[in-house]
């Protein structure tokens, strides 16, 4: 097949690559190893967030310069509103539900560091607002010193969404082949040759969106992010009593512990929440008894009126040890872009624009959102992807450290 762009996976970066470039009038070839959907872009939380993965926007200047920097955190702020516009745009059903997203703070440390993350998002003119403790607890009905919430952040399901947006892709004339991983790319004329098992691709431009599933076909490249498994969970529907002391008005969460806490409604009103184990047998009965340990500490009003726990799955993401995504030139034409460390619901779709721009010449390496660097190693990777993969309990255990030094702090007089 002849192509000006092809792109290597079918997750939702690949995806809005695709369905930018051929909107934009590319003939465009998408290649998935598996199915649309089956990793982690349909398999994730399904939280659409206006925010970095741990950094705040002034560490992003910093780190980023003063150009792309707040160029970076334009995206960002933008990037939840976007996915959001281009569920409506297309008609995806994907359950959306745009009533923001919480960060709620468990000690002083992370109170203050919310707090900040609030003040730097309202001084670049996002639509955010704060809540003390009392009202943190009536929105989510878990105990907090306090919380930030970014407005135009939301929950979906994630699976309608990779899906649906597929199927918008496919209507602007993407050429999409599932079950086709890509086995090399070889230099052929001014372009690539772009080989499968069943066929290949000669394209002018590739875009890379494999992330965590990454295959052989470019050498190192899967040393370049760490992937991690987790686990997902899902309770039956709740009651109505049940909603009325619980993620109220139906926002999306996540604290700011090590071991994280998150959880939103599904359509149903199931919460959906998730973690993940440092050893994986028993791994479904392992994670409901998790789960449901997890949501009677989070939950006063459900630690004795417990739903069951009824859906269990498992997924991979990717992470990078600075959480900043990654546009990497593997050679003249060949673009990788990815690599969210936890954000990719909502920037996976934006950074897919932006790299759909590149591709189809109407912008250069100056103007994308992310400094374009050469193939980006992670240190002695396969020591970081048993460390990040092993981690949790060290996590939880220096979480329970926090807790008691905040009570301590909290009982004592004075």
């Amino acid at each position: 097949a002849e192509a000006d762009l092809c792109v290597i996976g079918a997750g939702l970066t690949g995806i809005s690559t695709a369905l930018h470039a051929a909107e934009a009038g590319a003939r465009v070839v998408l290649l998935e190893a598996a199915e649309v959907g089956c990793a982690a872009s349909g398999r994730n939380n399904g939280l659409v967030i206006s925010h970095h993965s741990k950094a705040l926007p002034s560490e992003i200047e910093a780190t980023l310069g003063p150009v792309i920097g707040p160029r970076y955190n334009e995206l960002v702020a933008q990037s939840a509103p976007y996915a959001f516009d281009i569920m409506r745009r297309h008609g995806i059903d994907a359950h959306q539900v745009q009533a923001g997203w919480l960060q709620p703070a468990h000690t002083d440390a992370t109170l203050a560091r919310a707090r900040q993350s609030f003040e730097e998002w309202r001084a670049f003119g996002a639509p955010v607002a704060w809540f003390g403790a009392a009202e943190t607890f009536d929105r989510i009905g878990s105990r907090y010193l306090g919380s930030w919430q970014s407005g135009p952040s939301g929950h979906i399901n994630p699976f309608a969404f990779t899906r649906g947006l597929a199927q918008a892709a496919q209507r602007a004339g993407v050429r999409l082949h599932e079950h086709s991983a890509v086995q090399a790319i070889t230099r052929a004329g001014s372009g690539w040759r772009i080989g499968c098992a069943a066929g290949s691709v000669h394209a002018r431009q590739v875009v890379v969106a494999t992330n965590a599933l990454t295959g052989t076909f470019w050498p190192k490249l899967r040393r370049a992010m760490v992937p991690m498994k987790v686990f997902d969970t899902a309770t039956v529907p709740l009651s109505s009593r049940q909603r009325a002391r619980v993620l109220r008005d139906n926002p999306a969460v996540s604290d700011m512990r090590r071991d994280l806490r998150y959880f939103h409604y599904d359509r149903d009103f199931r919460i959906v929440t998730g973690g993940t184990h440092t050893l994986w047998h028993d791994a479904r009965a392992r994670g409901i008894d998790k789960t449901r340990a997890m949501l009677a500490r989070a939950f006063p009003a459900l630690a004795e009126d417990m739903p069951e726990i009824s859906e269990y799955w498992e997924g991979v993401f990717a992470v990078v040890p600075d959480r900043k995504p990654r546009l990497m030139r593997l050679a003249e034409g060949i673009l990788f872009g990815g690599l969210y460390s936890g954000r990719g619901v909502a920037l996976s779709v934006s950074l897919g624009r932006e790299m759909a721009r590149w591709a189809t010449g109407q912008i250069g390496d100056e103007a994308l959102p992310l400094p374009v660097t050469s193939l980006r190693l992670v240190p002695a990777q396969p020591v970081a992807v048993c460390v990040a993969n092993t981690m949790h309990p060290v996590s939880r255990l220096l979480d329970r450290q926090d807790e008691r030094r905040q009570a301590r702090k909290t009982t004592t007089p004075g």
